[in-house]
This record gives structure tokens, C-alpha cells and sequence, in this order.
């Protein structure tokens, strides 16, 4: 029996078109799907990006106010650190160098420490003193007098423009000296400066 064309169209309809068909709307489905799946992954990531730049800036913040805190704190520690230099350390030299200067109470000064010292060092080994370059004439012939005799080891005094106030002592050939020169001069400040702060400056020590 001859198929008509409306046989034929059916037949096309129901064994091609119809399966293309439904091919075609798997694939859609499917792409569709994959594209959901890779929209929702992409959503997430940006989630997380955007979670870790708000974790970044916040630590960043935070790690900006620390610096900024500890940069201020710097700068007040510095600023009091002139200031203390600037009051202290002027006022220890006005008030202690004009007595270590002075002849008379060098030498009382020179007197009591080297009986001490040599007490104890001198018994064994040769004292040395330093002292002003300029002193020499006033000091020179006082030592003679006073310490020629009375030593059990040579007592070796040296003058010397290294040094401008004060004294120096300590064992000859060592090379170390007790500075009762400018190191007066520091201990007094280190003894003074907690004082000043804690009277002119309300930060705390720590």
C-alpha cells in the first residue's frame, strides 16, 4: 500500500523531529544546569573574595591603628628624650663641672678616692690618674708632696687634653679607668631623669 505524504510527514514527525526534540531539550536542560552550577559556584567564590577583602581591610585597619598608636607613643618618648636632654643633662653640668673644675676640690676628692683605691688595688698593682692638660701646673707638685712617699707601689699620674674636668683612675697598663670625669656626669643624669619624668611628663614608666 502506497504511504501518502500525511504518512510520511508522521513518520518524519515521530522518528526525527520528536527525538531531536527531546534531544534538544536535554541539552538545554543540561547546559542550563552546568550554567547554574557555574553561577552559583562563581557566586560563591565571589562570597569568599569578598569575605577575605573585608577580613583583609579589617585587619589592615586594625594593623593601621597599632602603627599609628605605636608611632605616636614613639614620638612623645622621643619628644621627652630631647626634653630630658635638653633640661637635664644642662643643669648636672652647670651644677656638678664647676666643682670638679675647681683645684681645691679635686684635690680633697683625689685624696679620699686614691686612699680607698690603693687600699685595695695599689697593694698589688700601679694606680694611674688622669687629668686635665690644664691642671698640670696646680696639681703637678701637690701630687709629689703629698703621695711621693706615701705608696706602696708608684703612683703614675698622667695629664692629658682627653680630658677636660674631673679625674680618671684606675690600674696603669689596663687601659680601664673609674670615670669620675664626664661618667659623673651620666650617673648624676640617670639618677636625676626618672625624677624629671615622673614629675614633668604623666606617661607612665613602664
Amino acid at each position: 500500500m502506497a504511504k501518502t505524504l500525511g504518512d510520511i510527514t508522521s513518520e518524519l514527525t515521530q522518528n526525527v523531529l520528536e527525538p531531536a526534540k527531546a534531544e534538544a531539550e536535554l541539552i538545554r536542560k543540561n547546559a542550563r544546569a552546568e550554567a547554574d552550577q557555574i553561577i552559583a559556584a562563581a557566586r560563591k567564590e565571589a562570597q569568599k573574595i569578598l569575605e577575605q577583602a573585608r577580613r583583609d581591610v579589617e585587619n589592615l585597619k586594625t594593623q593601621m591603628d597599632i602603627d599609628l598608636e605605636t608611632a605616636g607613643r614613639n614620638f612623645l618618648i622621643m619628644i621627652e628624650e630631647k626634653l630630658e636632654n635638653a633640661v637635664v643633662d644642662p643643669v648636672i653640668a652647670e651644677a656638678v663641672k664647676p666643682a670638679l673644675e675647681d683645684a681645691a676640690f679635686l684635690k680633697k676628692m683625689i685624696l679620699e678616692i686614691l686612699t680607698a683605691y690603693a687600699q685595695h688595688a695599689g697593694k698589688e698593682h700601679h694606680i694611674e690618674i688622669l687629668l686635665p692638660a690644664d691642671k698640670k701646673i696646680e696639681l703637678e707638685s701637690w701630687f709629689m708632696k703629698k703621695f711621693q712617699n706615701k705608696m706602696s707601689n708608684p703612683l703614675e699620674v698622667r695629664f692629658t687634653d682627653k680630658i677636660t674636668f674631673g679625674f680618671k683612675i684606675g690600674i696603669a697598663g689596663r687601659g680601664s679607668h673609674i670615670n669620675f670625669s664626664e661618667g659623673l656626669l651620666e650617673v648624676f643624669s640617670e639618677f636625676c631623669s626618672p625624677r624629671f619624668r615622673k614629675y614633668f611628663f604623666s606617661r607612665k614608666e613602664s
